[in-house]
């Protein structure tokens, strides 16, 4: 069974509602490690033109 180094994520956007969809990398997650640093990657809504960002560990 292959397994997709990326996890995607549906939110709906905060202006029109549409579903947008983003995708970010496998990561450790939180952990106390400080190297470990919050993460963010910037997606547009399809629908309305709005920039969102995801973020991710």
């Amino acid at each position: 069974m292959s397994r997709s180094n990326r996890s995607s994520m549906h939110i709906g956007c905060p202006e029109c509602g549409a579903t947008v969809n983003g995708f970010v990398p496998p990561g450790p997650g939180i952990s106390t490690d400080e190297t470990n640093r919050l993460q963010g990657r910037e997606t547009t809504c399809d629908g309305c033109g709005h920039e969102l960002e995801f973020y991710f560990y």
